[in-house]
């Protein structure tokens, strides 16, 4: 494994590109410096490479619906 964070790479967000079920970005179209290259959850390596490693361990924290 190389390093945790290339902070030289640029990127355009996209939306598309995500592994996110959200299905947005309020970044989209932004191109940013400086990219994760490898995620660690709990001491354990969760992505690299643009890869997700390995099963989900989160879970969905409903949010109460805001006030009309």
């Amino acid at each position: 494994m190389g390093r945790a964070m290339d902070p030289t790479r640029s990127f355009t967000v996209r939306a598309a590109d995500s592994q996110s079920a959200q299905g947005y970005t309020p970044f989209e179209g932004l191109t940013l410096t400086g990219q994760a290259q490898a995620t660690f959850l709990r001491g354990h390596r969760a992505y690299e490479a643009g890869k997700i490693l390995g099963s989900s361990l989160g879970q969905y924290l409903k949010r109460p619906s805001p006030a009309p």
